[in-house]
């Protein structure tokens, strides 16, 4: 990902092929319509034992036509990270810092559509779509943030990868605060400077709304697969930054 840029860029507005296709705004509409009733990426802060409360976290959902691939590129003012995947995938940072900012390319040579959705709460804050080849959306929270911050060290990541379109509720803790997210799978949940940026404990527990599916959950630090569990109604993750 090293033709993603470092610094600057475009005003995150949406994007004027909505004003050119009508079909396309439909299209992009219903999209953001479901993913709102899906009561995707809701996200209420935790506080389990007497792990303080930490402010509400960022949420995307890039959405679009199922199975086009991107790349994204996502940064608060403290840390950054990039990240692969296909539509549809969420992502989320946890014990963020803003302002945000997430830019997302398409990797395919075609028409198919990608959009970006920036939420708060259960409602979509702000949308962007392309279908140009090689498109690219981009979005951010909380006013502008001018250049991309450094890589996170560390690096910590939970992988949510099934079961496809299934809801479930988490927590994300490290050794002195907890945050609690709802959000449908497959989501990549980034966790910003756990333990002040120190190595320490970190773990994810994750519960099914509903069952409808094996959960599958990895957790990552600095690239390095530390644990994969799968279960049924909850899997649990644990490994050190």
């Amino acid at each position: 990902m090293s033709n993603l840029p470092t610094h600057g860029g475009p005003q995150f507005a949406m994007s004027s092929v909505l004003q050119n296709q009508p079909q396309l705004t439909l299209r992009i509409i219903a999209i953001a319509a479901l993913s709102v009733l899906g009561g995707c990426e809701s996200l209420n802060t935790g506080t389990p034992g007497n792990t303080p409360n930490i402010a509400p976290q960022s949420s995307y959902r890039i959405v679009g036509d199922i199975g086009t691939p991107f790349r994204a590129f996502v940064s608060d003012s403290r840390s950054s990270w990039q990240v692969a995947g296909t539509v549809p995938t969420s992502l989320i940072v946890v014990n963020d810092s803003p302002p945000d900012r997430i830019l997302v390319t398409k990797t395919t040579n075609d028409g198919r559509l990608l959009s970006l959705q920036v939420l708060q709460g259960v409602s979509v804050g702000t949308l962007d779509s392309t279908v140009s080849p090689f498109g690219i959306v981009v979005g951010g929270i909380g006013g502008a943030l001018h250049a991309f911050a450094q890589p996170a060290v560390p690096d910590v990541r939970f992988v949510v990868k099934s079961p496809l379109a299934g809801v479930f509720t988490g927590l994300i803790e490290g050794v002195s605060m907890s945050s609690a997210i709802e959000s449908r799978v497959p989501v990549v949940i980034l966790f910003d400077s756990p333990n002040g940026g120190k190595s320490g404990r970190v773990d994810g527990i994750f519960h099914q709304v509903i069952f409808s599916g094996v959960m599958e959950v990895d957790l990552l630090i600095n690239g390095q697969l530390v644990q994969s569990a799968s279960g049924g109604s909850s899997v649990t993750v644990q490994g050190t930054s």
